[in-house]
C-alpha cells in the first residue's frame, strides 16, 4: 500500500483530528506533514524556492501559495528518494468516503502504469467553478466502482491526488522551482507543466471531497487575474472544442463517492 500523507498546519488541531479520525476508523496508516506556515516562513527565502514573487507571471501566487506548493514539493522529495512507488497527499479539509478505502486496497501501481499516468486526482469540488466540476476527460475503464479517466482540462485542486515516485523525479528534474501555484504546476493544461509531463488522470465518482465549506481557505487573498492569462483560456477553449468533437473526449460531471 503507498504511503499516505496528510499536510496539516500547526496551529490547526481540529483539522488534524478530523483527518485522524477519519483515517483511523478506515483502518489506514498514514503520516502527518507539518506544513509550511506563511504566518512563520521566512517569505523572501520561500520566494526564492518558490521561483516567483507575489502575484507576479501569468499564474500569480500568494504567499499562501507559496506555502503550500512547496509543502507538496517537500512531499514529492521525499517519494522520489524513498523506496515506495507513489504516494497519495491529502490536505486537512479532506472528507473522505469509504471508496478511499477501497482504492488504497487497490494495486495503484499497476493502475497508474498500465495507463501511464504520473498523477491521479481523487477528489470532488463542491464549489461552484464549472472547470472543477465538470472536466473533460477521456475514458481509460474501470477501477473498482469508479471510472478512470485521462484528464484532458485544466482541473485545479490539489486536496487528493496520488503521484508516482518516477512523476515526483521528473516534475523535479523539470522544474527545479515551481513558480506557480501546485494546482495549477500539477493540473493545468494551460501551464503545460506537470499537465503535460504527468499524463494525470482522475477518478469519478471521487473517493475525496474537498470540505472547503467547512474548513475554509488559508490561502489569503484572490490570485489576481493577467490579460494574458484570459487570452490563453480562450484559446484554451478553442482548441478543446476540436478535441471533443474529433476524440473520444467528454466532460464528465463530477460526483463524490461518499454522503
Amino acid at each position: 500500500m503507498w504511503p499516505i500523507y496528510v499536510i496539516n498546519l500547526d496551529r490547526e488541531p481540529a483539522r488534524l483530528a478530523s483527518m485522524a479520525a477519519q483515517l483511523d476508523g478506515l483502518g489506514l496508516g498514514w503520516q502527518r506533514v507539518a506544513a509550511r506556515d506563511r504566518l512563520r516562513e521566512d517569505m523572501a527565502a520561500a520566494a526564492l524556492a518558490f521561483g516567483a514573487q507575489p502575484g507576479a507571471g501569468p499564474f500569480p501566487a500568494t504567499p499562501g501559495d507559496f506555502c503550500c506548493s512547496l509543502t507538496h514539493r517537500d512531499i514529492w522529495q521525499r517519494t522520489a528518494s524513498d523506496e515506495a512507488p507513489g504516494a497519495v497527499i491529502l490536505e486537512d479539509d479532506a472528507r473522505l468516503s469509504p471508496a478511499f478505502t477501497d482504492f488504497m486496497a487497490l494495486d495503484v501501481t499497476a493502475v497508474m502504469t498500465r495507463h501511464r499516468l504520473g498523477a491521479l486526482k481523487l477528489e470532488y469540488w463542491p464549489g461552484p467553478q464549472r472547470s472543477r466540476r465538470f472536466p473533460l476527460g477521456r475514458r481509460l475503464g474501470q477501477v473498482g466502482a469508479a471510472t478512470l479517466y485521462r484528464l484532458r482540462s485544466s482541473f485545479y485542486g490539489t486536496c487528493g491526488y496520488a503521484i508516482t515516485r518516477a512523476g515526483a523525479r521528473a516534475v523535479l528534474a523539470r522544474w527545479p522551482a515551481m513558480a506557480m501555484p501546485v494546482d495549477h504546476f500539477l493540473f493545468s493544461r494551460r501551464a503545460g507543466r506537470g499537465f503535460g509531463l504527468l499524463r494525470p488522470g482522475f477518478l469519478n465518482p471521487a473517493p475525496v471531497l474537498h470540505d472547503a465549506g467547512r474548513w475554509g481557505s488559508d490561502i489569503r487573498g484572490e490570485r489576481p487575474g493577467t490579460a494574458a492569462k484570459a487570452l490563453a483560456e480562450r484559446s484554451q477553449d478553442a482548441g478543446l472544442r476540436v478535441e471533443i468533437m474529433l476524440t473520444a473526449t467528454r466532460q464528465v460531471e463530477m460526483r463524490f463517492a461518499g454522503d
